[in-house]
C-alpha cells in the first residue's frame, strides 16, 4: 500500500521522495513535500482521492527537486496554498537560482533538468521558527538549517516530525556514506537541535519512520566527521577543489555523473569552507590556483 497512518492524522505517501500528509476533520489535508515530479502530483491526487481526501495546502521543507518537484502541478490543480521558509521560497519561486548556484553562473543547458531544476511556484506564506496554524491545527515549524540554506521540519499535532532531508536513515548511509550540505556549521547545529528534542518518531522522505532517533543522528555525525577527517588527511599538502573531489569519490565509491558532480562538488565546498573557517585549514592562491591546506 503507498499510503500508510504513521500517527493519528498524520499519513505518508511512499515514493522515493515520500510526501506527508495531515488529516484535517473536514477530510481536507496538508501535505508535506510534494516528489519529484508532476508525475508524482499526478499519483499523489490519484491516491488522495482514493481516500476521499482534498489538498488544502502544500508545505515544503526545502527546494530541492525531489521534494518540491509536484509544486506547480499540484497548485495549478487544487488551488492549494504553499508555505516554506523565506530563504527556499526564493529557490521554489525562482528554481533557476540551484543550478546557477551549483555552477556558480548561468548554468549550461545539461544541468538545466527536472533533478535540478524543478518547475517554479508560488509561495504564499513564508514561514519562520514557532507555532502556525492551519484551520485550527497546530504545527510547529523547525529550522534545521544545513542541507540547505532554509531547510525547515514541521511537527504535526500528531508529534510527527517531518525532518526533510536534515537526516540520512542508516540504511542509505551505510551505501552511500556522504551528506549533501551547503552549510556544515549550521547542519552540526542542527544535529544539535535535534538531539535535544526527544522525539519519538521522525519521518525522512527517504527513509520512512525513524525508531531509534539518538543513533540516527549520531551515524549522521559520524558520516560527516569521516569526510572532514579525510579532507583533511588528502589537503596535508596544498590542494584545490578539483583535485580533491575525484579523491572523495574514489574514497567513498560515490556514483559520478554531471549531476553528481556539481552537487558533490558543492558540498566538498561546504566542508571547505568549515575547515578554513574553524582554523584547521587554510585557503590562498599560487601559481594562478585556488588552494586549501592543513594548518599545523
Amino acid at each position: 500500500m503507498n499510503t500508510h497512518v504513521l500517527q493519528g492524522n498524520t499519513w505518508a505517501i511512499n515514493f522515493p521522495s515520500a510526501i506527508g500528509i495531515y488529516v484535517f476533520p473536514d477530510n481536507t489535508c496538508l501535505l508535506i513535500d510534494s516528489g519529484a515530479s508532476e508525475a508524482f502530483g499526478r499519483r499523489t491526487l490519484k491516491i488522495l482521492d482514493n481516500w476521499g481526501f482534498h489538498t488544502r495546502a502544500l508545505f515544503n521543507t526545502h527546494a530541492h527537486a525531489d521534494h518540491c518537484g509536484g509544486n506547480r502541478y499540484l497548485q495549478e490543480t487544487t488551488g492549494c496554498e504553499i508555505y516554506a521558509s523565506p530563504i527556499e521560497a526564493a529557490f521554489i519561486e525562482n528554481p533557476i537560482l540551484i543550478p546557477y548556484g551549483l555552477f556558480s553562473a548561468s548554468p549550461v543547458k545539461a544541468l538545466k533538468n527536472k533533478y535540478l531544476m524543478p518547475e517554479a511556484s508560488r509561495v504564499d506564506f513564508r514561514v519562520e521558527e514557532g507555532e502556525l496554524f492551519i484551520d485550527g491545527a497546530c504545527f510547529k515549524i523547525l529550522p534545521l538549517p544545513g542541507h540547505s540554506l532554509g531547510h525547515t521540519g514541521i511537527i504535526t499535532p500528531d508529534e510527527v516530525l517531518f525532518a526533510g532531508d536534515s537526516l540520512t536513515s542508516i540504511d542509505i548511509l551505510k551505501g552511500f556514506p556522504f551528506l549533501y550540505l551547503a552549510d556544515v556549521e549550521k547542519h552540526l547545529d542542527t544535529l544539535k537541535t535535534l538531539r535535544g528534542l526527544n522525539m519519538d518518531r521522525v519521518f525522512l522522505p527517504h527513509g520512512g519512520l525513524q525508531d531509534n532517533i539518538p543513533q540516527l543522528i549520531d551515524y549522521n555525525y559520524q558520516v560527516l566527521m569521516n569526510l572532514l577527517d579525510y579532507i583533511l588527511q588528502v589537503i596535508d599538502s596544498p590542494r584545490g577543489r578539483e583535485e580533491i573531489l575525484p579523491l572523495v569519490v574514489e574514497k567513498f565509491n560515490l556514483p559520478l555523473n554531471r549531476n553528481q558532480y556539481v552537487l558533490i562538488l558543492s558540498s566538498l565546498s561546504a566542508c571547505l569552507s568549515y575547515l578554513c573557517n574553524t582554523k584547521q585549514a587554510k585557503v590562498y592562491t599560487e601559481k594562478n590556483r585556488l588552494l586549501f591546506i592543513k594548518r599545523d
